[in-house]
């Protein structure tokens, strides 16, 4: 299950996500994002409550970066939990994308 809520202010679009982005929820974080990133110029995803990202969570994520910067819109994913973020640096994502775009949590 996955619920995400949104805002925009300052033409930054913000995304908290909050439960398991996979094959289940995947849907719902693209149409969530194709809503909000057409009225910013900047994109925050905030994983903070990010319990589980599977392969397909995370080709979505990968294909929403490609999106947003293919459109020329900023993009940062912020609060990214220890475990989570453990599997995307297992499959190379922060250095194939960009590590500035990567933020950890603050332990």
């Amino acid at each position: 299950m996955l619920n995400i809520e949104t805002s925009t202010e300052n033409n930054i679009g913000c995304l908290k996500l909050i439960g398991e982005l996979d094959i289940s929820t995947i849907e719902l974080f693209r149409t969530s994002l194709e809503n909000i990133y057409s009225k910013a110029s900047r994109v925050v995803l905030d994983f903070n409550e990010v319990q589980f990202l599977d392969s397909t969570g995370v080709g979505g994520l990968v294909q929403a970066i490609r999106k947003l910067e293919e459109n020329s819109v900023g993009v940062q994913v912020q609060n990214i939990p220890q475990e989570v973020f453990e599997v995307l640096d297992l499959l190379g994502i922060p250095e194939l994308l960009g590590e500035a775009i990567f933020v950890k949590k603050a332990e």
